[in-house]
C-alpha cells in the first residue's frame, strides 16, 4: 500500500549512552541498524543473536521487522510467526507487538482475511486502536464497507489526532473511494488549531481536499510559526497550482532539515520532471536515493520509472520496474503500469 500501514520500528534497544565501556550484543548491533535503517546488516546481526541463544522471541522479531524494511513481506511474516511461537501467554505486550507488525506483513501481501483474524486475536486481548485500524483497511479491501466503517469509528472515538483521520482517508484513497473517505477528513476540521503542528495538519487535510487556497492559508501559518515540515506540503501545493518555481523554493528550504531531505528531492525531481528536465529529475532522484530514507525511497524509485517512461527510455522503465516491483509486489498502481510498459 502506498500510505503505509507500516508500523513505526518500537526501538527497546539499550540506550548508546548506557553501553559504553561495554560490547555490544549481536541483539543490540541489530537494533542499531534498524534505527539507521540498514535493514540487510539487522538481519545478519539478528540472525547471530539467534545463533548465540539470545532471547529468540526479541531476535526473530527483529528479523520479521528486517525483512518487512526490505519489502519482502512473505519472510517478515514467517519470522513474526516464530518469534509469536517463542512467546509465554503471560507475555502480553510483546504478543500484542508481535500481532501487530505481523497483521502489516499479511496486509502488505494482500492476505485481508489472515489480517481479519490476526486482528480478532489481538482486540480479544486489547482494544487496540492500531488493531482496529488495521482491521477496518482489510475489510474496506474486502468491499465489507459497514464493518470497515464500524472499525474506523471506533479509531477516531475521541480522538484529538489528525493522523488518525487522514490514515483513514489514504485507505479509502487507495481503494478509490475518495469521496468516501473525504468525510473523515471534514470531521478533522471540525478540531481547532492550537499549535503550529495543527496547522499543518489541517494544510495537509485540505490539501487532501483539493482545497488548496485554504491549504496554503494554514501551511503557511505553520511555517510562520517555524514548523519545518509544512514547507513539503507548500511545495506540494505550488505543484497543483502550476507555480514550479514557488514549489522549487520551499524544497530547497527543505533540504536544510536532514529529516526532509529525501521529500525535497523528491519534490524537486517531480518539478524537473513537469519542466521536461529529465536529466535533472534523475540527479534528484538519486540524491534522494542516498539519503536512505524508507518511507520516501519507494516514491523516488516509482518517479524514477516515470522520468525514463517520460522520458522515452522504456528499457531503462521496463528494467527499474522490476527491480521495482520485485521489492513492493502489492502496489497495484505499479502493476497497472508495468501492463502499459509491456506494450511500449
Amino acid at each position: 500500500m502506498k500510505k503505509r500501514v507500516v508500523l513505526t520500528v518500537l526501538l527497546s534497544m539499550c540506550l548508546l549512552g548506557g553501553c559504553k565501556g561495554k560490547e555490544l550484543t549481536d541483539y543490540e548491533k541489530g537494533m542499531e541498524n534498524l534505527e539507521k535503517q540498514n535493514y540487510k546488516e539487522a538481519l545478519e546481526n539478528f540472525r547471530e543473536a539467534v545463533s548465540d541463544g539470545e532471547d529468540a522471541a526479541k531476535a526473530w522479531r527483529g528479523i520479521g521487522i528486517s525483512w518487512s524494511g526490505q519489502g519482502a513481506f512473505d519472510k517478515a511474516e514467517e519470522a513474526f510467526l516464530t518469534a509469536l511461537d517463542f512467546t509465554e501467554k503471560s507475555e502480553k505486550n510483546l504478543r500484542i507487538d508481535l500481532s501487530l507488525y505481523l497483521v502489516d506483513a499479511q496486509y502488505h501481501q494482500k492476505e485481508y482475511q489472515a489480517c481479519i483474524k490476526t486482528c480478532d486475536e489481538i482486540l480479544d486481548e486489547k482494544k487496540e486502536k492500531n488493531g482496529y485500524f488495521l482491521r477496518g483497511s482489510a475489510y474496506l479491501h474486502l468491499d465489507e464497507y459497514k464493518k470497515a466503517e464500524k472499525d474506523f469509528s471506533k479509531v477516531i472515538s475521541g480522538s484529538k489526532e489528525y493522523e488518525d483521520y487522514l490514515d483513514i482517508y489514504r485507505i479509502y484513497q487507495e481503494c478509490d473511494l475518495n469521496a468516501d473517505g473525504a468525510e473523515y477528513l471534514e470531521l478533522a476540521l471540525e478540531m481547532k488549531a492550537k499549535s503550529p503542528e495543527d496547522f499543518y495538519n489541517r494544510g495537509r487535510v485540505y490539501y487532501y481536499l483539493s482545497e488548496f487556497e485554504k491549504a496554503e492559508k494554514e501551511l503557511k501559518t505553520a511555517w510562520e510559526k517555524e514548523y519545518a515540515p509544512a514547507a513539503v506540503y507548500l511545495g506540494k501545493v505550488y505543484v497543483e497550482a502550476n507555480e514550479p518555481e514557488k514549489a522549487k523554493d520551499m524544497y530547497q528550504k527543505c533540504l536544510k532539515q536532514d529529516e526532509l531531505k529525501a521529500e525535497a528531492y523528491n519534490g524537486l525531481a517531480y518539478c524537473s520532471m513537469e519542466q521536461e528536465d529529465y536529466e535533472k529529475a534523475l540527479e534528484y532522484i538519486q540524491k534522494g536515493l542516498e539519503v536512505k530514507d524508507r518511507e520516501v525511497n519507494q516514491a523516488l524509485l516509482f518517479n524514477e520509472i516515470v522520468v525514463y517512461e517520460r522520458s522515452r527510455d522504456f528499457a531503462s522503465a521496463k528494467e527499474k520496474m522490476q527491480q521495482y516491483l520485485a521489492q513492493y509486489p502489492a502496489d497495484a498502481a505499479a502493476v497497472k503500469e508495468n501492463y502499459f510498459l509491456q506494450t511500449r
